[in-house]
């Protein structure tokens, strides 16, 4: 043979080439890929399938394919071997197997059946992607959404009742409205001090000391931290605005000597004590009936 003379190169569709490729994909492969007899024994096991259910392939490989089906699933064995017994490939369908350790992991999984050299169906392919991370998604989403879909619920009622009540009595339109703005805006506010939390909770404290602010030094607040859930903290935003929006009305802050004392405390049972003393305001007469402000703060104390 003359040395100058360079061999052939390998044919590509000689059969040795072709499964050493095969098994090249398969091995670095990052999806599980396993395949069993029609009798659902396992017969091969890759890298990817020792990494997400952590058998290695010589525990695994000889054992029936129900070993990593939870019990409850195991029937969908049974629909999978009947599809393929008919030739039929079983596009990627969500379903869930159990590790070594018990644990139990998403998969997506396409079955595909495996042919002899005379074209009977002999066996199975399975190729198993992890969707762990995707369900965790799917299912945070579906939370999210349901929070917000009850959140906001509850905010058309919380505004729906401000409505009504702000419109009601004898006051005008004008001053209805601007009653009614600006209960919104506290409500508004409560909503500001819960987002900065991701809705989980709102400090008492910050709360109150914000609400009150612009009226300076008019104002003594002394209390501890106190955190309050969603619920709580509407319902103290609302009771904040409207003792202060009497104050100014009607009270203390009416008056240019007057000032307002704020103090709380944590009380029993996760409620909150609260003590509101207004000084040198004018001098006032009991009301011939309840306004809203007056209902919402007894009815909220009793409850809270």
């Amino acid at each position: 043979t003359s040395p100058n003379v360079m061999p052939p190169p390998p044919d590509p569709t000689d059969s040795a080439l072709e499964s050493a490729r095969l098994a090249a994909i398969v091995s670095s492969s990052d999806d599980a890929i396993v395949s069993k007899t029609l009798d659902g024994v396992i017969t091969s096991w890759n890298a990817a399938a020792t990494r997400i259910l952590g058998y290695e392939p010589e525990e695994i490989i000889g054992k029936h394919i129900t070993t990593i089906i939870p019990p409850h699933l195991r029937s969908e064995e049974d629909t999978i071997i009947a599809k393929l017994r008919r030739g039929e490939r079983i596009e990627h369908f969500d379903t869930i197997r159990m590790r070594k350790d018990g644990s139990l992991v998403h998969l997506s999984i396409t079955v595909s059946p495996i042919r002899d050299s005379t074209g009977r169906i002999v066996g199975a392919s399975k190729v198993a992607r992890d969707v762990t991370e995707r369900k965790r998604h799917e299912e945070l989403q579906r939370t999210m959404y349901d929070e917000l879909n009850h959140r906001v619920k509850n905010t058309l009622a919380t505004v729906q009742a401000l409505a009504s009540q702000s419109l009601r009595g004898e006051r005008s339109l004008s001053e209805a409205l601007d009653i009614f703005q600006a209960r919104l805006m506290a409500l508004s506010a409560t909503h500001d001090h819960l987002s900065r939390n991701a809705w989980r909770s709102a400090n008492l404290n910050d709360m109150v000391r914000n609400t009150l602010q612009p009226f300076g030094a008019r104002v003594a607040c002394e209390g501890p931290s106190v955190t309050l859930s969603p619920r709580q903290a509407i319902t103290w935003g609302m009771i904040v605005h409207e003792l202060a929006t009497n104050a100014v009305k009607y009270g203390a802050l009416s008056q240019p000597g007057g000032k307002v004392s704020v103090q709380w405390r944590r009380g029993q049972n996760g409620g909150v004590e609260f003590n509101w003393t207004e000084t040198g305001g004018a001098p006032t007469t009991a009301p011939k009936r309840k306004g809203f402000g007056t209902l919402f703060v007894e009815r909220s104390a009793s409850s809270d």
